[in-house]
C-alpha cells in the first residue's frame, strides 16, 4: 500500500472512531438519559463501587480502565490501545458537547431507537479498529480468546451482569428497560460489523490490518 492511500486509510479510520463516538454520546442524551435507561458498561461498575469506598466516580472509573487497556494491549495490540484511548477521549468530549440535545421521553421508543442506534456507532468505532474503551475493550479481547463468542454477544453477557448487580440503585422496570437496550445494541453490532467489514465479523484480522 503506498505512503498516500495508507493515509487516506488512517484517516478514514479515524473518522469512522469520532462519528461512531459521536452517534452514540448523541443517543445517549436523545433517548437512554431522558427514560432513565442505565448507561452500561464500566460506568455502572463504578456507581456500584462508589456506593462502597470513598473515591469519586472519575478516579474509580480511570483505575477501572487500566487492566483492561493492558489487556486490549497484550491481545490486540499497540494500535488498537491507541484508537481506544482516541475513541474513549472523542466520546468524552461529545458527551459534553451534546448536553444541549433534547431528549425523548417515551421509555418503549427510547429502548428500541436507544439500543439500535447506540448499536450502530459502536459498530463503525470498530470498523475504524477502536473501541469506546471499557466494556467494549473486554469483549473484543474475549473474541481473541474464543472466537466462537462474538462482540456483540460478549457485550451483551458483560453489560447484563452489571445490569443484574445494579439494581440495588434502580428499580426493576428501568433495568428492564436498560437490558432490552443492550440486547438490541448487542444483536446490531454483531450485524452491522460483519455486513459493513465483509469478515463475517472477524475483529482480529481488522485488527491486524490497523496494527
Amino acid at each position: 500500500m503506498s505512503g498516500a492511500n495508507r493515509k487516506k486509510k488512517i484517516m478514514l479510520e479515524w473518522g469512522l472512531i469520532f462519528i461512531g463516538t459521536a452517534i452514540v454520546a448523541s443517543t445517549y442524551y436523545l433517548f437512554l438519559k431522558p427514560n432513565d435507561i442505565m448507561t452500561p458498561g464500566l460506568g455502572g461498575v463504578a456507581i456500584l463501587i462508589g456506593y462502597l469506598l470513598p473515591l469519586s466516580l472519575g478516579l474509580i472509573y480511570f483505575l477501572l480502565n487500566i487492566p483492561l487497556f493492558l489487556l486490549g494491549y497484550r491481545f490486540v495490540g499497540r494500535q488498537f490501545v491507541i484508537r481506544s484511548l482516541g475513541g474513549m477521549v472523542s466520546l468524552s468530549l461529545f458527551l459534553s458537547l451534546f448536553e444541549f440535545l433534547p431528549g425523548w421521553h417515551q421509555p418503549i421508543a427510547g429502548t428500541l431507537l436507544g439500543g439500535a442506534i447506540s448499536g450502530v456507532g459502536i459498530a463503525l468505532v470498530l470498523l475504524g479498529g477502536g473501541t469506546t474503551g471499557g466494556v467494549d475493550i473486554a469483549s473484543v479481547v474475549i473474541y481473541k480468546v474464543w472466537p466462537t463468542f462474538t462482540i456483540g454477544r460478549g457485550m451483551i453477557a458483560i453489560n447484563s451482569l452489571i445490569v443484574i448487580a445494579s439494581w440495588m440503585t434502580t428499580d426493576v422496570l428501568h433495568s428492564i428497560y436498560t437490558l432490552l437496550s443492550l440486547l438490541i445494541a448487542g444483536k446490531t453490532i454483531d450485524v452491522c460489523y460483519a455486513k459493513w467489514s465483509g469478515k463475517g465479523g472477524d475483529y482480529g484480522e481488522k485488527a491486524e490490518v490497523t496494527s
